[in-house]
């Protein structure tokens, strides 16, 4: 049988105390400016993806569920967005489009 610390591995970053039903999460969630923009370098430098899509939760707050959409390279807001009020802060992330057919 695995331990505490196991089971709070194979969940993320989500931890569970005993048996008590409330969770809590620890602050690592949020992805720093540079991660971000280290994945927009790649989608974009990778020669497939025609643009850039920003995804977010369903839970996001106001700010992100603003911009969340599909964008050209040349008007891609930066992540994390400033503003953003949820708790875990902005979990929003970059996601190539990919329209393009093969061969």
């Amino acid at each position: 049988m695995a331990d505490r610390d196991d089971i709070g591995k194979l969940q993320g970053k989500r931890i569970t105390a005993g048996n008590e039903p409330t969770t809590r999460y620890v602050g690592d969630l949020e992805k720093s400016s540079a991660e971000h923009q280290a994945a927009l370098k790649r989608i974009m430098e990778n020669g497939v993806a025609t643009g850039v899509r920003i995804l977010a939760y369903h839970d996001c707050c106001p700010v992100c569920r603003a911009y969340e959409g599909a964008y050209n390279f040349d008007d891609v807001p930066e992540l994390p967005h400033i503003g953003c009020s949820h708790p875990l802060g902005c979990r929003c992330h970059y996601a190539p489009i990919l329209d393009r057919r093969g061969p």
